[in-house]
């Protein structure tokens, strides 16, 4: 296994996850590629008073400052951390970065939603599952 990608929004899950993955990088001599993606908007971005580039901006910026926070809780002497941000559909974008041919696994949090909630907010940790090409680890 060369690198082991991992899915970061932000939540406990996802840090859980990425310790996780961390320790499993460490074992196995694979690096560490932290992903976030940033979804498509909702509303148009007149909307929110903003031109596109401005909200693209401001979604970076948080991204970017996310996945930093992600890596400064992973302080594991020889591990190698790269970062990366994705655009789109968050299991699709992720499915698809973690087609690469160097990713042995995909690791994701799950956020704990029950049966109803799952039902109406859909769930991009059970997502991927189900399209991965990959095999998905998903942290309770």
């Amino acid at each position: 296994m060369k690198r082991i990608l991992v899915a970061v929004d932000g939540s406990e899950p996802s840090l859980k996850a990425a310790r996780m993955a961390a320790d499993i990088a460490l074992r196995f001599g694979a690096k560490l590629t932290l992903v976030h993606v940033v979804p498509k908007l909702l509303l148009p971005p007149d909307v929110y008073g903003l031109t596109i580039a401005e909200v693209e901006k401001e979604h970076r910026a948080y991204a970017d400052r996310l996945l930093e926070k992600a890596v400064a809780t992973l302080d594991e002497p020889g591990l190698e951390i790269s970062t990366g941000v994705l655009y789109g559909s968050p299991a699709e974008a992720i499915a698809e970065e973690g087609a690469a041919s160097d990713v042995g696994m995909i690791v994701i949090g799950s956020r704990g939603h029950g049966a109803v909630a799952r039902m109406f907010l859909g769930s991009v940790s059970d997502r991927l599952v189900h399209i991965s090409p990959k095999a998905v680890l998903v942290v309770h």
